[in-house]
């Protein structure tokens, strides 16, 4: 896929914690493992997703997952997408001794931290991940898109929270996998991968967040998971710990660079940004502060915009914002018959 990533992250870094076990080789700096430190990782590798043993098996907000826990007492759940993708995931190859800041780059536009980092592999099988802090539970300053009504905008300032990263994943694979809406409209996306906590444990106040806040994700996980399949154990999240969220990078360039570089006008990203605003909707979504720099296209000098049909062909990037329409939200309340459901998506 195409890429580059903006989106907000995690706005606080404290240093990951300085515990060590025995048996895994550290870095030089005495720091963490650099060594995998998922146990059984190169026998795990070669199972399909769906023949994993049933008690790594979890499934939050619809999206299953694998979770594998590290030496260090750190958790990685792994996404249908990211599984192909194993050894790249694994802690030691991007997390310890602070790879994602020292292989990586971390990302302009944003007010978080978010970061590309380049995978080692041959070049067939080679990826960029996006590892991205969350900020769930804190405090923001939300930049609400201008193209929103203004009572929905006043509305979204009042009730805005970031998205948990289950909460984030899960909205996301339901727009990707576009039930609602016109069936022949489909909105590119970055794909997520897989969602790691490290095994340190933070005061609240170092990690910006507030116990209200945290409450409310808290409770929307507990109920999801009070509902989950039998024999799967339940997902927890800590109010004491990191969270960090993988996707895979999108090759591209976004609207914001292209703009700078004279590639496309103001009144070009205008519609662009218009066009998203209306297909999100379309699909049952919105992005509370969609902009420029959160949409990825395709540009070829002497060419011009990658397009589909009539319009520039893009991909989204960020979803720490998404949220359903009302009407999406009262189209699951009442699933519609199979008849119901076409017409909807020939609306």
């Amino acid at each position: 896929m195409w890429g580059s990533d903006t989106s907000n992250g995690g706005s606080r870094l404290p240093a990951e914690g300085q515990r060590t076990a025995p048996a895994v080789r550290t870095s030089p700096d005495g720091g963490e493992p650099v060594s995998p430190s998922i146990p059984n990782l190169h026998q795990l590798s070669g199972v399909a997703f769906h023949r994993t043993p049933h008690e790594l098996r979890r499934e939050v907000f619809r999206v299953p997952y694998v979770q594998l826990d590290d030496v260090t007492g750190g958790r990685l759940w792994v996404t249908r997408h990211g599984w192909g993708h194993l050894r790249h995931l694994e802690p030691s190859a991007w997390f310890f001794d602070r790879q994602y800041s020292r292989r990586g780059r971390q990302l302009s536009g944003g007010t978080g931290a978010v970061f590309c980092v380049p995978c080692e592999a041959p070049p067939s099988r080679a990826i960029n991940l996006v590892v991205k802090f969350s900020r769930m539970a804190q405090e923001i300053l939300l930049d609400v898109s201008a193209l929103l009504p203004g009572d929905l905008a006043q509305r979204a300032v009042e009730g805005a929270a970031v998205n948990d990263p289950f909460q984030e994943f899960g909205l996301l694979e339901e727009l990707r996998n576009g039930r609602f809406g016109p069936s022949d409209l489909r909105i590119l996306t970055k794909r997520p991968l897989a969602i790691y906590s490290p095994g340190r444990t933070f005061e609240t106040w170092q990690l910006g967040r507030t116990p209200d806040r945290f409450r409310c994700h808290r409770c929307r996980l507990d109920m999801d998971q009070a509902t989950r399949p039998s024999g799967v154990a339940a997902v927890e999240m800590s109010i004491q710990r990191q969270y960090v969220m993988l996707f895979h990078w999108v090759r591209g360039e976004d609207a914001d660079q292209l703009l700078r570089q004279g590639a496309i006008s103001v009144q070009q990203v205008r519609s662009l940004v218009i066009d998203v605003v209306k297909d999100l909707a379309a699909k049952g979504f919105r992005v509370l502060d969609t902009k420029p720099n959160h949409i990825i296209l395709r540009h070829r000098p002497g060419i011009g915009l990658l397009r589909r049909g009539t319009k520039p062909a893009y991909a989204l990037v960020d979803f720490e914002l998404l949220q359903r329409t009302e009407e999406y939200e009262r189209w699951l309340q009442s699933p519609p018959r199979p008849e119901q459901e076409h017409r909807a998506g020939k609306s």
